[in-house]
């Protein structure tokens, strides 16, 4: 009795899994997508520079042509108003112009910020990294080159975190790849509860989501959460 042995055509290797070739196609499209950040970033600041220079030599072309005018004319008290007037026109326009960078700046870093967590959370094996950041987000801090996440009050680094996520007794273990947590929305599952309490978007109790969202906002997300997930 001959067994039947399976063998690979010659040239021919195992393709990888259809679902390995998606992460790794999101990973090299949010590390892309980093790189842009960096650029825009480093664009911003050199606009900003350019601007200034550009302000003080307008300003001081001005001043030299007023101040050669007025000189002629003896007019040195009105040269004197004028300037104090100039100075306090350039230091609003730096104010706004600071406003202005720090704004986008901070734009830039909540997108960098983004870009790095969804890439470590699809990474880790996270099927939904957008929404796994969606529900971390307000946590998530740059500590120099490091993104953070302020966990009971402490910085923690993102990586360790995320083990701490995937942990079986976690409730955000189901939202990994193979974890075999049968938590919110696992196959074969179907909770209604986190800690024993109640979830009001699934039994469609609104007055106690009301209540919820207004005494604890942070449970009332992973409610959402795992309401959302239920319902796909």
């Amino acid at each position: 009795m001959s067994e039947n042995v399976e063998v690979n055509p010659a040239g021919e290797s195992p393709q990888p899994p259809a679902e390995d070739k998606s992460a790794n196609d999101r990973i090299r499209l949010l590390e892309a997508k980093n790189a842009e950040l960096i650029v825009e970033k480093q664009k911003v600041s050199s606009k900003f520079d350019d601007l200034q220079k550009q302000i003080r030599d307008l300003e001081n072309l001005q001043s030299k042509a007023k101040q050669s005018k007025l000189e002629k004319q003896g007019e040195f008290e009105s040269l004197w108003k004028e300037a104090q007037g100039t100075v306090a026109e350039k230091e609003q326009r730096i104010s706004e112009l600071e406003q202005q960078l720090e704004s986008e700046r901070s734009a830039t870093q909540q997108q960098s910020i983004k870009a790095k967590a969804v890439n470590a959370f699809s990474q880790a094996g996270v099927q939904q990294p957008e929404h796994m950041y969606a529900l971390h987000q307000d946590r998530l801090r740059m500590n120099g080159n490091d993104l953070m996440v302020v966990n009971g009050g402490v910085e923690q680094p993102l990586n360790s975190f995320v083990d701490g996520l995937k942990s079986p007794d976690s409730q955000f273990a189901y939202m990994f790849a193979s974890s075999g947590a049968k938590g919110m929305g696992a196959v074969g599952s179907t909770p209604s509860s986190i800690g024993g309490q109640e979830n009001p978007y699934i039994t469609r109790n609104f007055s106690a989501a009301v209540k919820l969202e207004a005494e604890n906002p942070e449970l009332a997300a992973r409610f959402k959460a795992q309401a959302a997930t239920t319902n796909q």
